[in-house]
């Protein structure tokens, strides 16, 4: 305990006034014997001992006193045995989440982002000169931040929005604590201000918090850390929201019709009815439509639409409705629509008789004609080569899609190529065959540095050539990948059933043993999309670089199955081949993720007799959701050119130009758009369980809070202490009154059993 006014403790010496005034009058006592004295005798000794306790509390009374009164003047302050920082200076890190569900509006119609703000531009005006305030914002948590004084910081709290996407409790935690860590004081304070939604909490923030506590505890001088919480009624909050919208088809083709749908999710306990929704596709409003919503649920409406012009459009739905959180009555996607997809497949086995090369059923398959629609443009255009000729049709080509059937070696040239290829955003597809060479598949692709191998390595093969002879062996297929969309409308239903449906009826007699590398750091890109009964692959897909590979353990002829002789063989070619194409550029990111556009999806909308100003270089743009256009520089990356934006920061369209001058002088821009959007778990505004979050808080020594007061006051107490005159005070004042009443008490009752005996004695004469 110390004392702020540590001088006028001294008054406390006051106490030996009324001590000094009772020894001097007890000296001076003298016992005067009267006539009737000895009437009082069995007064005096009945009362003698409580007389005497009474004066001595009177006597204790009056000495506590000016001891109370001069401790009040002091002001003491509780310090809980241990050295407090006072006014020294500090830094103060606040760690503020901007994600979407800070712009729901309370009761009062203002949005949490708002009574943020107003909150800390009152506690910035409180800090003195010396301290220094680090923002730390969810929706750049990597980007690199300064210290600030209280006039940035309110100018930066007060033009904050909340648009950014969710993030962890855990990351949040730790990157104020790394950033405290270049603090400029000793003395540091993080306060993380948040609404904590439910998906804020998880288990990897707490696993990541409990890693953080083992570090905390290895610092000299740690951070005082606080939770603000500022949404602990989220279930009071009524929400409609557009969670999603997907294209349903695996490619958009110019021309052709496409599939779109979208999830509208009533989170309010009442029926929402004739709800009005308006789709728009490539900037063009459709006709609105009527909805009705369940209480606690949602509905999934669908669109077929065409769109005719290639290149990246934007998709959006739309509602009418006022709730908590109008931000997400409105979704946007971007789509890619292709003119075509170009196919080059390599035949490893060619054959002049029908149906017999390696490629032969393939390119039935994927022929116009088998994908039908007469008053519709092609889809695909495939195109037959063979090894020796492969690396200068994909330079010439540019295809899509690169299928290897039955190649035998794949040279070392044609295997850096279709590593660029695939690097790049390309999709290759490898079919086994007798010819084919496992050692020539197995090595890596692309240098040796920065390669990577195929998902599965190529083992010995099991069975043989399929006849007619029924004693062969069959493998059957023992499980569709139902996560695979492409394929979903080729199986059972049942995912693991595939006794019955379609793919029942393919009859292998012969494939490939491919291994998964589980070891490998690519093992978690890699997906089974069909297996046999046994559990060997049948069909392996992965992510490598931009593009994707598919595996499949058996040719694409009919040597060793009968697959490419069913019906099904062509919705699983033409779906596969639409997927590969249509996933090949990410049109939609999250808010807060990079963008990354390659240049010659610029270039590639000139017409092909446009004659460009050679002495002129082309210069490139984007323009933001705010409509803030800023110049941008192509970044170079494995030979290929692509403009980079490093962070979407707001949700909405991102376009992108290329300006050119041809040889008139006269200007050509081109332009396509990017999409960034807040994920959907920022509408569901469910609140975190208390107890998850006191246990969040206990794990790196936090405290929580409902208010921004109640954060001060604790504050200032750990700073100063607690101040006690208070209770001083009121003990002054009973004292003072218990003083008044026992010196009452005490002559009132001395008093009354001599008048009474006196009174008996008077009337016994």
């Amino acid at each position: 305990m110390t004392l702020l006014n540590g001088l006028l403790a001294l008054g406390a010496l006051a106490f030996t006034i009324p001590l000094a005034i009772h020894l001097l009058f007890r000296s001076r006592f003298r016992t005067v014997n009267w006539g009737a004295m000895h009437l009082l005798d069995d007064v005096v000794r009945v009362n003698r001992r409580r007389i005497e306790l009474m004066n001595l509390l009177l006597l204790l009374l009056r000495c506590m006193l000016p001891i109370l009164l001069a401790f009040c003047l002091a002001r003491p302050v509780l310090t809980g045995f241990r050295a407090l920082p006072g006014d020294a200076a500090r830094t103060v890190v606040v760690a503020i989440d901007d994600s979407r569900s800070m712009a729901a509006r309370d009761s009062d119609g203002q949005t949490r982002m708002h009574h943020v703000s107003a909150g800390l531009a009152k506690f910035f005006k409180t800090l003195s000169r010396r301290d220094e305030i680090i923002l730390v914002r969810t929706s750049s948590i990597d980007a690199v931040v300064g210290s600030m004084g209280t006039a940035d910081a309110i100018d930066q709290v007060e033009n904050m929005t909340a648009t950014g996407g969710p993030v962890d409790l855990g990351r949040l935690v730790r990157r104020a604590v790394e950033v405290s860590g270049d603090a400029a004081h000793p003395q540091r304070q993080i306060i993380v201000v948040s609404d904590f939604q439910s998906h804020m909490v998880g288990d990897s923030a707490i696993e990541s918090l409990k890693r953080l506590e083992l570090s905390l505890k290895e610092q000299e001088i740690r951070p005082t850390i606080s939770f603000l919480n500022v949404g602990d009624q989220s279930n009071t909050l009524d929400n409609v929201s557009v969670e999603s919208i997907t294209s349903d088809s695996p490619a958009v083709v110019a021309g052709r019709s496409a599939k779109f749908s979208a999830r509208i999710r009533n989170s309010t306990d009442h029926t929402i009815r004739d709800l009005r929704l308006a789709w728009t596709v490539a900037g063009r409003p459709l006709d609105t439509r009527t909805i009705t919503l369940p209480p606690r649920s949602s509905t999934i409406t669908r669109l077929t639409h065409k769109v005719d012009i290639v290149g990246v459009h934007p998709v959006s739905v739309s509602i009418e409705h006022s709730d908590a959180l109008p931000d997400d009555n409105e979704r946007v996607i971007a789509v890619d629509v292709i003119r075509e997809i170009n196919v080059l497949m390599v035949n490893g086995s060619p054959s002049n008789r029908p149906l017999e090369g390696a490629t032969d059923f393939l390119a039935i398959a994927l022929s116009p004609f088998a994908f039908g629609g007469q008053d519709q443009p092609d889809a695909v255009r495939n195109q037959v080569t063979t090894k020796t000729a492969a690396v200068v049709e994909i330079d010439k080509q540019s295809p899509d899609i690169v299928v290897l059937a039955n190649v035998d070696d794949v040279t070392s040239e044609l295997r850096k190529r279709l590593a660029l290829f695939v690097e790049r955003g390309g999709s290759l597809v490898v079919f086994d065959g007798d010819k084919l060479k496992p050692e020539s598949y197995n090595t890596v692709w692309g240098d040796s540095d920065d390669g990577w191998k195929l998902p599965a390595q190529l083992g010995d093969r099991v069975g043989g050539p399929r006849s007619d002879n029924d004693d062969l062996p069959r493998y059957s297929i023992g499980q569709l990948n139902n996560l695979y969309a492409p394929w979903s409308i080729i199986g059972s239903g049942s995912g693991a059933d595939t006794s019955t449906g379609p793919i029942s009826e393919i009859a292998i007699t012969g494939y490939r043993k491919l291994s998964l590398d589980e070891s490998g750091p690519e093992t978690a890109t890699t997906t089974k999309l069909l297996s046999f009964s046994s559990g060997d692959p049948l069909v392996v897909r992965a992510r490598r670089g931009k593009g994707q590979v598919v595996q499949f353990a058996i040719p694409c002829d009919a040597s060793w199955s009968n697959l490419p002789l069913r019906l099904v063989f062509l919705p699983m070619m033409q779906q596969m081949v639409l997927d590969l194409a249509g996933s090949q550029k990410q049109t939609t990111v999250d808010v807060g993720s990079p963008i990354d556009v390659p240049v010659i999806e610029l270039t590639s909308q000139l017409p092909a007799d446009t004659k460009i100003d050679q002495k002129a270089t082309a210069t490139y743009s984007f323009e933001n959701p705010n409509r803030v256009e800023t110049a941008i520089q192509p970044f170079i990356y494995e030979q290929l050119d692509s403009l980079q934006v490093s962070r979407a920061a707001t949700p909405g369209v991102y376009q992108f130009r290329q300006h050119y001058f041809d040889s008139k002088g006269e200007p050509i821009v081109n332009r396509t758009i990017r999409v960034a959007e807040v994920p959907a778990a920022e509408s569901q505004l469910r609140d975190a369980d208390k107890s998850r979050l006191n246990r969040a808080a206990e794990l790196v020594d936090a405290s929580v809070y409902r208010d921004l007061e109640s954060l001060q006051s604790d504050d200032q107490t750990r700073r100063f202490g607690r101040e006690v005159w208070r209770w001083l005070l009121v003990a002054l004042l009973v004292g003072l009154v218990g003083e008044l009443l026992l010196q009452q008490r005490r002559f009132g009752r001395w008093k009354s059993p001599l008048i009474a005996r006196a009174r008996q004695t008077a009337g016994a004469r």
